[in-house]
Parts: structure tokens; sequence; C-alpha cells
């Protein structure tokens, strides 16, 4: 069932990959490898990767440079479908298959992670509660780590006195609602996409499979249902926030 999921995820996941990189380049004339490379989430789901580099930071893998020449071959005689098809049979040898089902070990903060700046904190989510979601049967959960990670900043770190969180869940009501209208205020949102999961990954239901309705509104429109943006607000702000939240 494991690699079912997967499975459906990746194939649907760089078919829709593979069509949005074909709009781009009508849309805003920009080279095949810059739409491949840059602005959709392909190199991550191939064993090229290697979990930390990519060619979009400057990355040189020689191997995935040959690779790409025999993508651009099909995306050059193939149009429409047919290119989504035969892109997608030439990738599938070189595509991570196999799907481990995300736990909360080693996470403290359950969904939660985050890096540190100069007087700032940024937070990152992955859903570690699949097949439920963190926004409604795990919503306390959610809230509470959340909670406990900024207080625990407060405690380590005397300077933090923000929180930021670039993500599409940055347009989700649902995830708007853990913080205070400030950050909602502050939104910044991406002028185009990129390759991250920021952008990306609204297009993976709570299960871990490809997200159907939100594919289809990407292909319909040629825009993200969620725009990833960029928020923030003052640390205390959400912190008291979050506690009115949890004590309601």
């Amino acid at each position: 069932m494991d690699n079912e999921i997967r499975i459906h995820y990746v194939s649907h996941f760089l078919k829709l990959s593979l069509w949005y990189a074909r709009f781009l380049m009508a849309r805003e004339g920009i080279a095949f490898e810059d739409a491949i490379i840059s602005r959709v989430n392909v190199y991550r789901n191939t064993d090229f990767f290697d979990g930390e580099n990519h060619p979009a930071r400057g990355y040189e893998d020689p191997d995935w440079d040959a690779f790409l020449k025999g993508l651009k071959a099909i995306f050059d005689r193939c149009k429409g479908e047919a290119w989504e098809e035969e892109g997608l049979a030439y990738l599938w040898p070189r595509v991570k298959k196999g799907y481990s089902r995300p736990s909360t070990k080693g996470r403290p903060y359950e969904c939660w992670t985050y890096d540190d700046g100069d007087d700032y904190i940024a937070i990152h989510i992955g859903n570690v509660y699949q097949p439920k979601s963190p926004l409604s049967e795990m919503r306390d959960a959610f809230m509470a780590t959340l909670l406990q990670l900024l207080k625990d900043a407060q405690r380590r770190r005397s300077d933090v006195k923000t929180v930021r969180c670039g993500s599409w869940l940055n347009s989700a009501p649902p995830f708007q609602a853990l913080f205070p209208k400030s950050w909602r205020e502050s939104a910044i949102v991406s002028p185009k996409a990129g390759y991250t999961m920021g952008h990306w990954g609204q297009f993976m239901d709570r299960t871990g499979r490809f997200h159907i309705k939100n594919g289809a509104h990407l292909r319909a429109t040629g825009e993200f249902l969620y725009p990833c943006s960029t928020c923030y607000a003052p640390i205390d702000e959400i912190v008291a926030h979050l506690e009115a939240m949890v004590e309601g």
C-alpha cells in the first residue's frame, strides 16, 4: 500500500510538472533547462538527488546534465499529452518509487521544524500525521507543538523577535487562523513558482497521494490554487494568539 501511494503521487505529479514546464516556456519564454531545473520539482524526485544539493543552486551534476539532454529530445519531438507520457516513461527508471510513511521519530515538534536566522526563526511544515490532516483531525496537536517550538525558541534565544514562513499554506484559511492578523497582512506572494515544496507541496494530499483537485486547477488556469507567500509576525504576538486558541 505504501508503494502504491508513492507511485500514485509521483506518476501524476511528474506529468503535471512536465505540463507546467511547457506552459511556462510558452508563457514566459524561458529555456527548457531553466523550466525543468528551477521551476518544477522534478530533480528531487529522482535518484540523482542526494538529499541536499540541487542544480538550481549551482550544484554540478554531469550525469543529470547528460540525462536532461535525453528529456529535451523528447520535448522537441512530442506535443501535448505525448510529451507527458513519454517524458514520464523516460524519467521512470530514475524516479524514487519507495515510500516511507512520515514519522515523528527524531522530530520534537512533530510536523514543525525551524531554521535560525539573525533575529528570527524560519518555520517549516511537513505532515507527519498522514493520512490524518494537521489542519483538521490533528489540529490541536499541530497548534500545541508549534506553541512549544516558539516557547522553546524564546528560552533558547532571547534575541529572537520574529517568526517567518514561506509556504503555500499561508494562502489556506485554516492555516492562517493559527496566526495573528499581522501574519496575514505581512504576506508577500512569490512572483513565480520555484522548485521547492513551498510551491509544490499542495499537490500531495493528506494520504501522500497526488492531490487531483489542486492539479486540475493548475492545468485549467495556469495558476496555483494556493499561491506561495512569505509571512512574518512578532514571536510574542504569535505565542499570545496560540495560547488564547489553546485556552479557548
